[in-house]
């Protein structure tokens, strides 16, 4: 057993620390108070005391997070190794862009199929700062086909900036297209993307089809970049439905071997005005993942011919 569990002080210590972020900084705040009420009278009965380990405690606890919030992105994890004072900067932290830049930026596969059809993987959407350029080559590549898949189906999420950047290529550069908004508590700002007036690249525009392949793992961003397209009209959606996490938001420290992830955001799309959350994004065409490439495929070859 772990000493950190053996100690009682240890655990009070970190619920009482996980229910002063949430009160803090998850974006809804009578959900927050409801968590950290439920949090405090568990504590206070013992039941955390049964933990037989860090990782124990975590599935404990989280099983008490996600029956409440029903938010696939508020989630605590338990590490062996202690944790680093300060969590890595996703978008700073050199070992995070040596595994992006290993990983090219999340581009896993660029292709042009018979019957001048492209097909492009994309695994993470990558900050754009990073992943432009390669954004850049990719749409270059297949900017002279006559149909595109996107292949989302491992797609885990990652920057709404790249999101914005990737669904700019797919429209017209005027009149620039409203993507999405988010909603920040913690500043209490909504924040706006919209479609970019310039590419580095070679514009795909909105005058050919576009397929975009899903999988229950599709997640998160990956889910925004297809929930926004989907929206609007540009793309159909081949696959099935999505993970179901809408809410972003960051990780917090809590001590040398826990941290959490609590959203502190709200995705508010401006055509729907919701979201996917704990829906996940429903498929135009609905089929299993493994057969969504050979569907979307047909129907494009179909597409184009017409």
């Amino acid at each position: 057993m772990n000493i950190f569990i053996r100690n009682g002080e240890g655990i009070t210590d970190t619920v009482q620390s996980i229910t002063a972020l949430l009160r803090d900084h998850y974006v809804c705040p009578d959900t927050a108070a409801t968590l950290s009420a439920t949090l405090t009278e568990k504590l206070r009965e013992g039941e955390f005391d049964q933990a037989d380990s860090g990782a124990d405690l975590a599935k404990k606890m989280n099983g008490v997070l996600k029956e409440i919030s029903r938010d696939s992105h508020l989630g605590l994890v338990y590490s062996e190794q202690p944790l680093p004072m300060q969590l890595p900067d996703p978008v700073r932290d050199e070992e995070i862009n040596l595994r992006d830049q290993a990983n090219n930026y999340g581009f896993a596969k660029v292709e042009r199929l018979p019957g001048n059809i492209g097909y492009l993987v994309i695994n993470e959407f990558v900050y754009p700062e990073f992943a432009g350029d390669t954004a850049a080559s990719a749409m270059n590549f297949i900017g002279p086909t006559d149909g595109l898949m996107i292949d989302l189906r491992n797609n885990s999420g990652g920057s709404s900036f790249m999101v914005a950047l990737v669904a700019s290529y797919l429209l017209e550069a005027i009149p620039p297209t409203h993507l999405n908004d988010i909603y920040w508590r913690s500043h209490d700002v909504t924040q706006s993307f919209w479609t970019l007036p310039y590419l580095p690249g070679k514009r795909y525009g909105s005058g050919k089809p576009v397929y975009l392949l899903t999988s229950r793992r599709t997640w998160s961003g990956a889910e925004e970049f297809a929930y926004s397209l989907q929206a609007i009209g540009r793309v159909t959606i081949v696959g099935e439905t999505t993970g179901g996490g809408a809410n972003p938001g960051g990780s917090h420290r809590i001590n040398d071997h826990f941290q959490i992830f609590i959203p502190n955001g709200r995705v508010i799309n401006p055509t729907t005005k919701g979201n996917w959350e704990g829906k996940g994004v429903v498929p135009d065409i609905e089929a299993d993942s493994e057969q969504a490439f050979e569907m979307a495929y047909e129907l494009l070859l179909k597409d184009v011919k017409v």
